[in-house]
């Protein structure tokens, strides 16, 4: 569980032979078999929980398979690299999802990922902290049980480095063009985006996510309320990720701000696009655009 840099290439890799062991959903091998994320599965397990009514309406626990580990000793020795990987697992119900949540689901889960980003980042070996989320096989999730993930990391990742550095020269989306809005959030797809129909929800105010109050949480909950259910109309309920950005602990940056990546996977990549390092987007923005905003 160690960051490498291909010598082909230039780029950075996390090597790690215990990921490839997970359970997966998908692969059509794991029917019958018990979801670990549902409610009497790994109860005693539990980082982080929201109760409601005597149960547990958002529960974080450690990811079975983690892309790093907290072994202090090896990584003093540069054997591996330092990190805690957890499971947000953000509701009871096994086939309800980010299409179906109310505003008071999403506020419990954003709650959840607030907690446990502050826990994970404090630790004095992290530099980096991310959460994400893989919604469904084609983006990338092995359950089908909703939920996202946060990873704690020793190390700053190379996208989190370009974003900053794009800022210290330029804007760092260019043109805007706003779905919605609210008092901490703007909702807007971005000019040049990276990948087809890709969203960004934009904190105002702060470049850390671990300064988000409670105010900010019932914004960014009404956000993410009004993205999918906008998107649940113009595609459907199709696969999705997000990751959320955040400023590390170690760096200044006044300009930037945090902000969450939605990204509808419409298409995949093929060979160009590992080939070349460049991703076609094809989405006609003033289309997009024009759907969301009627909606």
């Amino acid at each position: 569980m160690k960051l490498v840099t291909n010598k082909h290439t230039g780029r950075k890799v996390l090597i790690n032979k215990l990921r490839d062991s997970r359970e997966n959903d998908f692969l059509g091998h794991e029917e019958g078999n018990k979801c670990p994320f549902c409610p009497g599965e790994n109860e005693e397990k539990a980082n982080f929980t929201i109760n409601e009514n005597e149960e547990w309406q958002v529960k974080a626990i450690d990811n079975k398979y983690p892309a790093l580990v907290t072994n202090i000793e090896e990584y003093q020795k540069n054997n591996c690299d330092y990190g805690k990987h957890e499971v947000l697992i953000e509701t009871r119900e096994h086939l309800r999802n980010f299409y179906d949540f109310n505003q008071h689901e999403f506020e419990n889960i954003i709650k959840m990922y607030k907690n446990r980003y502050i826990e994970l980042d404090k630790d004095e070996n992290v530099k980096y902290t991310i959460i994400y989320k893989n919604h469904l096989k084609s983006a990338g999730a092995s359950k089908i049980h909703s939920h996202s993930q946060i990873l704690s990391m020793s190390f700053i990742p190379p996208e989190i480095k370009r974003e900053i550095n794009t800022l210290k020269t330029d804007s760092l989306w260019g043109d805007k063009r706003i779905i919605t809005e609210n008092e901490s959030f703007e909702l807007f797809l971005p000019e040049d985006s990276f990948l087809s129909g890709e969203m960004i929800i934009e904190n105002r105010n702060s470049g850390r996510f671990n300064d988000i109050n409670d105010e900010e949480i019932k914004d960014l909950a009404k956000s993410f309320k009004e993205v999918f259910d906008k998107i649940n109309k113009v595609y459907g309920t199709i696969p999705f990720n997000i990751y959320l950005h955040s400023l590390p602990k170690t760096i200044r940056s006044p300009k930037f701000k945090w902000h969450i990546h939605v990204i509808p996977r419409k298409g995949k990549f093929g060979g160009f696009e590992l080939g070349t390092g460049l991703y076609i987007n094809s989405l006609d923005l003033d289309e997009m655009y024009n759907k969301f905003c009627k909606r």
